[in-house]
């Protein structure tokens, strides 16, 4: 990640390092869990047979081994970034040293410090430094799903394999509990997130399923942009990237780095939401405050120096608790699109990166007359209205310079050119008014 005043560091950044190095220790110790989870699963599981006898075997032998051998190679892996990061500490204080004691500065001088760094290691802390640290992460991830699909789905041939039980699972299927439907669902899920290309900070199949996916080069970008969405989100909205809000707002801005954020669990629909005067989607958005507020000082220990947050319906409510707590959130910009309210009834109130918001920090967007933002009297559904003059956000231009389609109007806010750009010109800052 890019920063506008750059420290002078000999090879990568140690910090940098050790932080790459604890996600992957992270993930292996997520695939330790599920190792466990699934072997308990497997010895306890009433179910007698050669079938039972076979899986059990083919358990222990090749998917019990592949996950303990992915968690040792993910360990293994953050230990050398470890240790590439402590040699690294080494080499700068070198070379600070020999700066103080009045060494000179010229290109041959800082060429002969860095020789005192072994060629190999040298060559392991630029590769970490470049795109290696956050490649292994995605890497990781994606083995991760890869072998979790494969458990699964020899689980669920192993269920049909079963005459009297497969037999009634592919048939009427009048079971009381049907595994196979909770299987497929869980293998639909995780083929969606399966592919090459697909760069996931973290990805969580337990509950609702929680999953952070990045659009372009997040060690690169001069902005960072975390899309936190509303109401009816789930994993299966990641089958398409491509239509995701953060996909739709990096594409064809190369400094931007979008990431779709999904680390908590939003009501199934509209019903569920206003159930009991929106109480669950007002303890639904707190819990993932705390979370939100997490993700982002995690992106500023790591290097971003720009960071603008924009949240959706209900995940716009979600973004204005979490900078409204005395914590507040650690990015330089909020926005608010179609907002359900806000708990806090002005900007000043909310806690940024550079202090209390103000009307330079802190945006609002309405898409012509949506009703899940609609405000009377100042109030909206869950709080303030953050459209108000009184709440002092300023508010965005958008496409619907009249009531537009109300049904409609509440999904438009990435799809809208108009909107699109506004949007896009706050994660830039230059923000259109």
């Amino acid at each position: 990640m890019s920063s506008s005043a750059p420290q002078q560091v000999l090879g990568a950044d140690p910090e940098e390092l050790e932080h790459y190095s604890a996600n992957l220790v992270a993930v292996a110790a997520r695939l330790d869990r599920v190792s466990r989870v699934l072997a308990g699963e497997v010895r306890d599981t009433r179910w007698t047979g050669s079938a039972a006898v076979t899986f059990r075997c083919e358990w222990r032998r090749s998917y019990e081994l592949s996950l303990r051998q992915v968690a040792a190679a993910l360990r293994s892996g953050a230990e050398q970034i470890r240790g590439q990061a402590q040699q690294q500490r080494l080499a700068s204080s070198s070379e600070l040293q020999s700066t103080a004691s009045g060494a000179t500065t010229s290109r041959g001088a800082a060429q002969t410090a860095s020789q005192a760094v072994p060629q190999a290691v040298a060559q392991a802390v630029a590769h970490a430094a470049g795109q290696g640290g956050l490649q292994n992460l995605y890497q990781a991830h994606r083995q991760a799903i890869a072998t979790e699909l494969q458990l699964l789905r020899a689980q669920r041939a192993d269920w049909l394999s079963m005459s009297l039980v497969g037999g009634l699972l592919s048939g009427i299927r009048f079971l009381p509990f049907d595994p196979l439907q909770v299987i497929d669902q869980k293998v639909g899920w995780l083929e969606s997130l399966a592919g090459e290309q697909r760069q996931f900070l973290f990805f969580d199949t337990t509950e609702g399923g929680h999953v952070a996916e990045v659009f372009g080069q997040l060690d690169q970008a001069r902005h960072v942009t975390v899309l936190v969405p509303g109401v009816s989100t789930d994993p299966n909205d990641f089958a398409d990237p491509r239509n995701l809000p953060a996909a739709r707002l990096q594409r064809g801005h190369s400094d931007t780095a979008a990431i779709q954020w999904l680390g908590y669990n939003p009501p199934n629909n509209l019903l569920q939401a206003g159930f009991n005067a929106g109480v669950f989607s007002q303890s639904s958005a707190l819990a993932g405050a705390v979370a939100l507020q997490s993700f982002v000082a995690s992106l500023r220990r790591s290097g971003a120096q720009d960071i603008t947050v924009i949240g959706h319906s209900l995940g716009a409510y979600l973004a204005s608790v979490a900078a409204g707590t005395g914590a507040g959130l650690d990015a330089d910009r909020l926005v608010l699109a179609g907002s359900p309210g806000s708990l806090r009834s002005n900007v000043s109130q909310l806690h940024l990166h550079g202090g209390a918001g103000s009307d330079s920090t802190v945006f609002s967007m309405e898409e012509g007359v949506d009703p899940i933002a609609t405000g009377v009297l100042g109030h909206s559904m869950l709080g303030w209205d953050v459209a108000d003059p009184n709440f002092g956000a300023t508010n965005l231009v958008d496409g619907e310079g009249g009531f537009g389609n109300p049904l409609r109007n509440h999904g438009s806010y990435f799809r809208d050119p108009v909107s699109l750009q506004s949007l896009q010109a706050v994660i830039s800052g230059t923000a259109l008014r």
